[in-house]
């Protein structure tokens, strides 16, 4: 192995795909690969994660792991011994960023257990635009609300040891598409990038942020390339003009945004050159993209496009990470996430359930790939509590699905009675055109209904006989929500 083939490998975190240490890994590891990006399929327990974390960080010193875990809607720990607190929307409803702080602490110390030592996250996209898909993620749609919390989250969290990551530079907020799915494009001058939308990104940077994550954000005014590859993006603004000098990790290279505009091989090339210094390959990317990205960095610095010491940059500042003092032998406290998801709901009409039975109608949005395979909703929570509960789920591209939930509900109701409790469940529902028309016939039809949002505040269900708002799905969310739906609030 060269030296050469050892500064490519250093830059590189791919997925891992199993749960426990896959052969393709152990000859990577070797060849000095950065590390690995751990995913919700990767982990199955309290257990079996600490078991797979230790066995990674015994291949070889300084093997950094990475997670996307940012509280709320985006996790992959709350179910399997993580904690659980409400998102960054709920967190900017609340505006309090000492409360921000705490929730990121209790996530920090949660991985610090777990044996992570760097987080992809806090996002500290700017909502403004009421249909981004990443707007639960956010903390709102307030530039200077989404600065103060980006700081106190990013605080929070490194305070634990964790290193933290502000994404996604330059910023979603503009831009209605998703990365995953599209290239998002967001038309704004220099000026005006300079003198407020990377605000947040700036407070993150003041707070002493680890990392940042480039996104596949299109700067139209800028260049004609995605963010994630462009030079006057990465290097222009994020490190001339911001001065930010810690790690610079790119967005997956596997989503539309980036790979319908370049190869993973060239994109891994033109994200290094134009400034990036560590290159998330995707959820899933394993042993073959490694080697296809590696060959690529190491053809360009022998054929002189890239230098070798561009290389030698990133493996450097990827060297810092990982490397805080770590908040051991201090358990998570789950009452922090179980508090303040009690403090951020809200309540119309009357939402209490008349009796121990109840139809819950789900309205599933789109799934998000950054969701991985989080679950939300309130029936568990109900029947645990001693509900029965019935449920409906539908879609998009359910077959029928007005017809099925017409049919349900009035099945049910003509069985339990007209004041059986009927309780309908959505996530940004103004976000889905398909769904308001449901929404109309169903207070038009039952306006006795309850409707419980577990999203981004769009729809008025002020009709209905009573609603509650969340701020988000995570597992504490659901809790408030159901103890509102059984009287205890």
């Amino acid at each position: 192995m060269t030296e050469l083939t050892r500064l490519a490998h250093g830059v590189l975190f791919p997925a891992l795909g199993r749960r426990t240490v896959p052969r393709w890994a152990r000859a990577r590891v070797a060849a000095g690969l950065g590390g690995f990006v751990l995913f919700g399929k990767d982990i199955a327990s309290p257990e079996q994660v600490r078991e797979l974390t230790g066995a990674l960080h015994g291949l070889r010193d300084h093997v950094l792991l990475s997670i996307d875990e940012e509280g709320g809607d985006v996790n992959r720990l709350e179910n399997v011994g993580g904690t659980s607190v409400p998102g960054n929307h709920a967190l900017g409803r609340l505006d309090d960023p000492a409360l921000t702080r705490e929730a990121a602490y209790q996530i920090g110390l949660s991985l610090v257990e777990a044996g992570v030592d760097w987080d992809l996250a806090p996002a500290v996209d700017v909502a403004v635009n009421p249909l981004s898909p990443n707007g639960i993620r956010t903390f709102g749609p307030d530039r200077a609300l989404v600065a103060r919390h980006a700081a106190a989250w990013v605080e929070g969290l490194q305070a634990a040891g964790v290193s933290a990551c502000a994404k996604h530079f330059p910023g979603h907020g503009l831009s209605s598409t998703d990365a995953h799915l599209g290239t998002p494009a967001v038309d704004l001058s220099r000026q005006e990038l300079v003198d407020h939308y990377l605000d947040p990104f700036r407070a993150a940077i003041a707070a002493g942020v680890d990392s940042i994550m480039v996104s596949h954000v299109h700067l139209t005014q800028l260049d004609d390339v995605p963010a994630t590859i462009s030079p006057a993006v990465l290097t222009g603004l994020l490190r001339d003009e911001l001065g930010f000098d810690g790690v610079v990790i790119t967005d997956a290279l596997e989503m539309h945004g980036i790979s319908d505009v370049a190869s993973l091989p060239e994109a891994a090339v033109r994200a290094i050159a134009a400034g990036a210094d560590a290159l998330c390959l995707g959820a899933w990317a394993f042993g073959d993209d490694v080697d296809a990205a590696a060959g690529a960095l190491v053809a360009a610095v022998e054929d002189g496009t890239l230098p070798e010491g561009r290389l030698r940059e990133a493996v450097s500042r990827i060297a810092q990470l990982g490397t805080r003092p770590r908040a051991t032998g201090t358990p998570h406290d789950d009452a922090v996430g179980e508090r303040l998801a009690r403090e951020v709901v809200e309540v119309r009409g009357d939402a209490a359930l008349r009796g121990r039975r109840a139809l819950v109608v789900r309205l599933d949005p789109t799934h998000s790939p950054a969701q991985g395979g989080a679950s939300w909703g309130v029936e568990e929570p109900l029947r645990a509590a001693g509900v029965d509960v019935e449920s409906l789920a539908v879609a998009g591209d359910t077959y029928n699905a007005e017809g099925m939930i017409k049919a349900e509900v009035g099945l049910y109701l003509d069985e339990f009675g007209a004041d059986a409790d009927v309780v309908l469940l959505v996530r940004s529902s103004h976000r889905f055109p398909w769904q308001r028309p449901v929404l109309d016939e169903l207070l038009e039809r039952h306006p006795g209904c309850v409707v419980v949002d577990m999203g981004v505040p769009g729809d008025d269900f002020g009709g209905f006989r009573g609603w509650v708002r969340t701020f988000g799905a995570s597992r504490v969310c659901a809790r408030a929500a159901v103890d509102v739906l059984l009287g205890a609030r």
